[in-house]
Order: structure tokens, then C-alpha cells, then sequence
């Protein structure tokens, strides 16, 4: 009798522990999709607005770099942060805040002055906060479901997040042409705000791993020892440190010749309808889905280093691409043409990105122990993130001075000529021939 009534109590807790973990992953995912999906449709509109009242590609080039400066500035110290504090505070407070501050700017904007200073500010207070929200979010997932349900929490997360990259500029083209900036900004503290109430009742201490914590952890020497780690273990590895180049260059090459030259092509020079506009933007994000479902079996058949040779190679010829239509055609293209031609070029380029991006992420987590993973990728992010500023500012400069289609064949020489260094050079060709197994025992 009594082992049938412990049998009793153990399945009731494991039903009450499911219903906890389901209801955990819905929140998370519910919070997660308001959250995201806010902050895509925002940076979408804010840059068109830009372009269409400013007509300046260095304005809608600041505006991109203020997305960039945070993740440079505070990644690593937000990582070591989640590490030491409560995840619940970082990830419902990052979000509230954003929510009160967005509301103030619609407060500010609505009844005094108006400028593109005031978005600017906005943008770099969101995007810092947004920082602090993502690896605070990120780093709370072993927590908040078993470890049977990482897999799932995981993948239904990433699902989420290319999603919101795809439907954030379809959306965003249709706010824009109903909608008027105020407005939209108060509809964006609104989602901000519902999305830091559902936030507020997911359980961050359902799966929590009681850690030993040494008196002396949280001082400022340890601090600043653990922002010291990520960097050291980067460059003690020469996979790593040669993934880093790579995607320095590759960064700073895609910057350079997509994130401001096209955009600028495409609303000021051709003044393309916005709907149209977005549907060109949702295409690579659908590349990066459809090129991220082809990895497994692209890996099983060709080796990362080699992959990755073949496509910098592929992706400097190939940009030049982007350029053809304009020196091809006298007059302004027909809108038809520009959306196919346009969207495919970009559906090639997300499937592209999907094939370095993550098989690279797959390498790190087999290199990295998971006990520095979190600070490695924070770290290993802000490195390759310094170059876009640079990349956004030259372009813009660039625009300026030249013909937007001599800045596609700028950006492919450049990267072409990096290609041809490095692959050339001994640290290239250890790369190429690198084998990640002898690298991991290495280390």
C-alpha cells in the first residue's frame, strides 16, 4: 500500500514538473517572440525613415553602427554579469527598461522637439539593453527546462529567431505605410513591456545547478580575469584565431558592399515601393533557413576549412553580382525585375552565411569546454564586430565619392585580395589542413 501511494506522489510530481517545464518553455518562447520580433520590426522602420527623409547613406550607416557599438562594448561584460547575477532580474529588467524608455521617447517626441539625434539615442539605449537581454536569456536555458528539453528549446528558439528576420521587414513595410514613426514607437514600448510581464512568471530555478561559490569570485581582479579568459583561450588556439580572421574579413567585406550600398540603391537611387523593399530584405534569412537545413549533408561531403575557403572565393567574385543592373541597364529597372533579381541575389548570400556560420558554431562547441563557452562566443563576437562600424562608416563614405555600383566591386576586390593572402600564407594553409580532433587534444 504504501509503495503504491509513493508511486502515487512521484507520478504526480513528475506530471506537475512537466506542466511547469511546458509551461516554462511556452513563456520563454511567447516573451522571446514579442521581444524579438519588436526589435526587428524597429530596426527595420527606424532605417527606412532615415533613408527616406535624410537621403544619406552615412545617416542610415550611423544608425547601423549604434546597433554594433553595444554588442562590441558590453558582450564580454554582459557574459561574465549572467554568469554571476540573477538571470530573472537581467532578462524581465532589460525588457521593462526598454519599455519605460521607448515610452519616454514617445512622450518627448509627441510634445516637444523631433530630430534624428533622438533616434539615434533611442537606438543605442535599446540595442545595449537588448545585449544584457539576449545573453542573460541565452545563458538561463539550461534552467528553465531539463536537459531532455534543451534540444527542443533550442531549435523552436532559432526558429523564432529567423522568423522575426524574415517577417520583421515584411511587417516593417507594411507598419510604415499606415503607421507614423510616433505611433510606432509607442506600439513598440507596449510590446516591450507585455513582453518583460510574461518574462516575470517563467520559473528560472527549475533546472538550477547549485554552483560552489568562493568568497573572493565576485571582486573586481576576478572580474576582470574571467573578460581576460575568453581572449586568452581565442588566441591559444589556432582554429580559433584563424576563424576570427576569417570572420573579420568576412565581416567587414559583407558590411561593406550589402548593409549600406543596397539599402541606398534600392530607396534613394531607384526608390523601390517599401513593401517590395522588405520582401528583398526577408529573403536572406530564408536563405540562412534553407542553407542551415543543407549544412548536415553539405559537412558530410566536403570539410569545414575547405568549405569555407571555397565560399570567401565564391562570395568575392560573386557580389559583383549586386552591380550588374545598374551598369547593365540605362534607365531605372522595372520594380518586377528588381524584386526577383534582387531577392535571389540575397537568398544566395543567407544560404551562403548558413554554411560558414554554423558548422563554425558547431567547431567552437566541440574546441571550447562549456565551462568558458558562454565567455569565448561573447568574446569571439565582439572581436569580429569591431570591423563593422569601420566597414558601415567607409561605405557610406565611399557612396559619396563614387557610384554606388563601383562600391560592389570595391568591397570584391578587397575581400578578394584578403582571400588570396591568407589562404596563400602558412596560417591559411594550416587552417585548410587543420583537423579539429588533433586541435581539441592540442588544447
Amino acid at each position: 500500500m504504501l509503495n503504491y501511494q509513493d508511486n502515487r506522489i512521484e507520478n504526480s510530481q513528475e506530471v506537475k514538473s512537466d506542466k511547469r517545464e511546458n509551461l516554462n518553455l511556452m513563456l520563454f518562447l511567447s516573451g522571446k517572440t514579442i521581444s524579438l520580433f519588436g526589435s526587428a520590426i524597429y530596426a527595420f522602420v527606424i532605417g527606412l525613415y532615415l533613408l527616406r527623409t535624410t537621403s544619406s547613406a552615412l545617416s542610415f550607416a550611423l544608425n547601423l553602427v549604434l546597433y554594433t557599438l553595444p554588442v562590441v562594448l558590453f558582450n564580454p561584460i554582459a557574459g561574465v554579469i549572467a554568469d554571476k547575477f540573477n538571470k530573472k532580474i537581467l532578462v524581465v529588467g532589460s525588457d521593462l527598461i526598454n519599455g519605460i524608455f521607448l515610452s519616454l521617447i514617445y512622450f518627448i517626441i509627441t510634445n516637444y522637439s523631433f530630430n534624428i539625434y533622438i533616434l539615434y539615442f533611442s537606438t543605442f539605449i535599446m540595442t545595449t539593453l537588448t545585449v544584457f537581454f539576449d545573453i542573460a536569456l541565452e545563458s538561463a536555458k539550461p534552467s528553465l527546462v531539463r536537459e531532455s528539453g534543451l534540444v527542443k528549446i533550442n531549435s523552436q528558439a532559432r526558429v523564432i529567431e529567423s522568423l522575426s528576420h524574415i517577417l520583421g521587414p515584411l511587417m516593417g513595410g507594411i507598419i510604415y505605410g499606415f503607421i507614423n514613426l510616433k505611433g510606432f514607437i509607442l506600439i513598440n514600448a507596449i510590446s516591450f513591456l507585455i513582453s518583460a510581464l510574461i518574462e516575470y512568471f517563467i520559473d528560472y530555478q527549475y533546472n538550477q545547478q547549485l554552483e560552489e561559490e568562493t568568497g573572493n569570485e565576485k571582486n573586481l581582479d576576478t572580474f576582470i580575469f574571467k573578460l581576460k579568459e575568453g581572449f586568452y583561450y581565442i588566441f591559444r588556439s589556432s582554429n580559433l584565431k584563424s576563424l576570427v580572421y576569417i570572420f573579420i574579413a568576412l565581416n567587414f567585406f559583407f558590411n561593406f558592399t550589402l548593409i549600406v550600398p543596397l539599402p541606398y540603391l534600392l530607396n534613394t537611387i531607384w526608390k523601390i515601393d517599401p513593401n517590395k523593399y522588405g520582401i528583398i530584405q526577408a529573403a536572406f534569412p530564408v536563405g540562412m533557413i534553407f542553407g542551415a537545413l543543407l549544412t548536415e549533408k553539405i559537412m558530410g561531403k566536403i570539410s569545414y576549412n575547405i568549405l569555407i575557403k571555397n565560399l570567401a572565393f565564391i562570395s568575392a567574385v560573386g557580389v559583383t553580382a549586386f552591380a550588374l543592373p545598374i551598369i547593365v541597364f540605362q534607365n531605372v529597372p522595372t520594380s518586377n525585375f528588381i524584386l526577383v533579381y534582387y531577392s535571389f541575389l540575397m537568398f544566395m548570400s543567407g544560404i551562403s552565411v548558413a554554411w560558414i556560420d554554423v558548422p563554425a558554431n558547431v567547431i567552437i562547441q566541440k574546441i571550447v569546454p562549456q565551462s568558458i563557452l558562454g565567455r569565448v562566443l561573447s568574446v569571439k563576437m565582439s572581436i569580429i564586430k569591431i570591423v563593422v562600424p569601420i566597414a558601415l562608416l567607409i561605405s557610406s563614405a565611399v557612396i559619396k565619392l563614387v557610384p554606388v555600383s563601383y562600391t560592389f566591386i570595391i568591397g570584391s576586390v578587397i575581400f578578394l585580395g584578403f582571400n588570396l593572402i591568407f589562404f596563400n600564407s602558412t596560417v591559411g594553409q594550416k587552417f585548410i589542413q587543420q583537423n579539429i580532433d588533433s586541435e581539441i587534444s592540442e588544447l
